[in-house]
């Protein structure tokens, strides 16, 4: 039995792979001093065979966790089962297989949620299968053992088949968890001395040194941009874009108080493109494909729903049409499809079907291991599909959606900015025209209700009563369009011009949403 006390989850992360080989064990009891769960009652899985006991207890600020196990396991893989049991971990989408190597840097620490599969000295596994998918190593030379891919991990360096990748960003620190679309703009001072950061602005004192680490990132949510006085270490400016502070050089740079738009367009275009080029999937390779599911019974509809489509930049993406009913003849919807950069199914569903079903039989033909749906009266920007991909990576939830920040309200000819529902969080709601769920998770919960409307509201309730996390990421490069007629919503259009914020005449134009003049 190992009884370890971690200052907090990502301790034990980093315990879990320098783990690797040390010893075999059936029992773990597990003190972490700082722990809060993504909402009160969520509680983990082990994930691994032979349990006997599996015991949580919140304790003041943290928790005290035992596991016990009927055969000796590794005590790396029963550290990353406790991680597991303490943090959301995406679950339901294809990965290769991640064998982890004795002697692996702290660097891979991020992927210790993944960790089940270990190579040990005595290993003698499943002789007649290739050993290992894509097996981790460190500096040392990698075993010599069967695999499709070596992974060399290193300090902010991984290399894959001859590749070297900059890994700087870990999603399960580096993350906009609690940074909201609007709230008072916080800019703050900074002066770089080395690899140290030293922010003082209004009520912050903080000096980031080496790496923004899991406090750093939770102090630095109240703080929208950074006016810098130096160059800044590429791996902490990695860091702070992923956790969504804006950097500049000087205040004039930077949008002004009021605008909305500006800030978070500069905020998601600096952290999006940190997750995405700087983490740990990128140098694996592993980005899960994507199916989008679209119902549509209006042919009216059909040229807009093409055009945003047509401008998703998602790399592994697939499309599959619900032609709904005798007004969307398929050959035609097939027609306008036929130049799309995806991949396209056109599926004919009976009138007498509701949407419930429709979206059903869209699932049915899908290939991807991640279902989004989109609706063909809604406006999407060509980043749409990457922001819940990415949103999905480091929130660990079941599903995934957008903020209900932008609406167009057709009668009123205008664009509001009403940012209701706060972003970047766990909660219970998310716009129906943006779930992002993986197809694995989708039929655990026995699919989409075969129900005629409140499709997404049936999707997010059963997800919700399995125990499963739903997480709302901001509301860029999307506008829910509220038609004048048509929509099975029994509010008014008054109520979306309430709690508004701000006001723009005409459909929002800028290049989030793919609407800029020229684009």
């Amino acid at each position: 039995m190992w009884q370890v006390t971690a200052g907090g989850v990502h301790a034990v992360q980093r315990l879990a792979v320098a783990s690797v080989d040390v010893a075999a064990l059936t029992e773990l009891d597990l003190e972490v001093q700082s722990w809060r769960p993504p909402i009160e009652g969520w509680i983990g899985s082990p994930g691994i065979p032979g349990v006997t006991t599996f015991e949580l207890e919140a304790r003041g600020a943290g928790a005290r966790l035992r596991l016990q196990l009927t055969q000796p396991t590794d005590a790396a893989v029963l550290l990353a089962a406790a991680v597991r049991c303490l943090r959301p971990v995406p679950t339901g989408a294809w990965s290769p297989e991640l064998t982890f190597t004795p002697g692996l840097p702290a660097d891979a620490a991020s992927l210790a949620p993944r960790l089940r599969d270990v190579l040990r000295a005595d290993d003698d596994r499943d002789g007649h299968l290739r050993r290992a998918d894509v097996l981790l190593t460190g500096a040392a030379p990698a075993a010599d053992v069967e695999r499709a891919t070596t992974v060399v991990v290193g300090p902010d360096r991984w290399t894959r088949d001859g590749i070297d990748f900059e890994v700087s960003v870990d999603p399960t620190i580096h993350r906009p968890l609690g940074r909201r679309s609007t709230g008072a703009v916080v800019v703050a001072d900074a002066r770089v001395d080395g690899d140290t950061i030293a922010i003082r602005g209004g009520d912050l004192e903080l000096d980031v040194v080496g790496s923004v680490t899991a406090a750093d990132a939770r102090r630095l949510r109240s703080v929208t941009a950074l006016v810098i006085d130096g160059a800044v270490p590429p791996r902490l400016e990695r860091q702070l874009h992923a956790c969504g502070v804006v950097i500049a050089s000087a205040r004039a740079s930077l949008p002004a108080a009021d605008d909305h738009l500006g800030w978070q367009a500069r905020s998601v275009f600096e952290r999006r493109h940190a997750l995405r080029q700087y983490a740990p999937s990128a140098a694996l390779d592993e980005w899960p494909s994507v199916t989008v599911v679209m119902a549509t019974h209006r042919a009216e509809h059909l040229d807009g729903a093409v055009a945003a489509l047509a401008g998703l930049r998602y790399p592994r993406l697939e499309v599959v049409i619900g032609a709904h009913g005798p007004a969307v003849d398929a050959d035609q919807v097939r027609g306008l499809m036929r130049d799309l950069p995806h991949r396209v199914t056109v599926v004919p569903v009976p009138s007498d079907r509701n949407l419930g079903e429709v979206l059903q039989a869209c699932t049915d033909r899908a290939e991807g291991s991640l279902i989004t749906k989109m609706d063909d009266d809604d406006v999407y920007g060509p980043e749409h599909v990457w922001d819940l991909v990415l949103a999905r990576q480091y929130s660990g939830a079941e599903v995934v959606g957008k903020a209900l920040d932008w609406i167009h309200v057709e009668s009123e000819s205008a664009t509001v900015f009403r940012p209701v529902f706060a972003a970047e969080k766990y909660a219970d709601f998310v716009a129906g025209g943006t779930i992002l769920v993986s197809r694995a998770d989708l039929m655990s919960v026995g699919g989409w209700r075969p129900v005629p409307k409140s499709v997404d509201r049936a999707l997010l309730d059963r997800v919700l009563a399995a125990g499963g996390l739903v997480y709302r990421t901001h509301g860029l490069g999307y506008v829910y369009v509220r038609r004048q007629s048509g929509h099975t919503a029994t509010v008014s259009d008054a109520h979306f011009l309430t709690k508004v914020t701000e006001r723009r005449e005409g459909l929002v134009a800028h290049e989030a949403f793919g609407t800029a003049v020229g684009a």
